[in-house]
């Protein structure tokens, strides 16, 4: 019953947001409840573009989450312990720090309950970056076949690993910035018909009657809408690619 309510939990703060999103625009763009039903088929595009940043984020956070694992790991392995006891030791500091249900967290509680089932290490970690699509997990899970079958500084090859993330972090960090003040202005344009209208409805109510109240006017407010969402859709692949 738990996950039942857990799963309905996660279905509305997903999906309600697009309904309030349409009630919005029935009524400001409409002037009509009717409207309602008829753009019920933005949910399309909208459930796409969230479940784009939902799985953008998790993807930070998995990159986030096995740079802390790496930080986490090096002090233990230079103390002395197996690999396999300091990945024990990093489960429990990061989910000390960020809870059982975070994302690479989550991961790496398979991973210490693969290696007590003693799964081999490597294999664990190419399953974990199978699953998160991670190209660092990916080459620390070559590394650690590498260091099985011919040696090697654990230690070294471990930190070198931290300073490539690192870097790799901080120039993403640098374009997020960079990108940011221009995310602001996109949406701030995209914004602006809504405002107006607003604006219009607000100070002079009767001035819109012509557009709410015929089939031209419909038309022109229809395809208004659909040259935002068009503007929307290209801006989010712009920056997407820019990012």
């Amino acid at each position: 019953m738990h996950d039942i309510w857990r799963t309905a939990g996660r279905w509305v703060s997903r999906w309600l947001p697009g309904e309030i999103i349409i009630c919005l625009l029935a009524f400001l763009w409409y002037d009509s409840p009717v409207w309602i039903i008829f753009l019920q088929f933005l949910l399309i595009p909208y459930g796409i573009f969230s479940g784009e940043r939902i799985n953008r984020k998790r993807r930070q956070e998995y990159e986030k989450g096995f740079y802390d694992f790496l930080q986490s790991l090096l002090p233990s392995l230079q103390a002395g312990y197996s690999l396999e006891n300091a990945c024990a030791a990093a489960y429990r500091e990061l989910r000390g720090l960020n809870g059982e249900n975070h994302a690479f967290v989550v991961c790496l509680a398979q991973i210490v309950h693969g290696i007590e089932v003693h799964i081999p290490l490597e294999d664990l970690f190419h399953e974990m970056a199978e699953v998160t699509c991670n190209e660092d997990i990916h080459q620390f899970a070559v590394i650690l076949e590498i260091l099985k079958t011919m040696g090697g500084n654990s230690v070294e090859v471990l930190r070198n690993s931290m300073v490539r993330i690192r870097k790799k972090m901080e120039t993403a960090e640098e374009i997020r910035t960079l990108l940011s003040g221009k995310i602001y202005e996109k949406n701030l344009m995209l914004l602006m018909p809504f405002f107006m209208i607003a604006y219009l409805r607000i100070s002079n109510p009767s001035y819109l009657d012509l557009l709410y109240h015929s089939p031209a006017g419909q038309v022109v407010l229809t395809a208004a809408l659909l040259g935002i969402l068009a503007c929307f859709y290209w801006g989010e692949r712009i920056m997407k690619i820019a990012g």
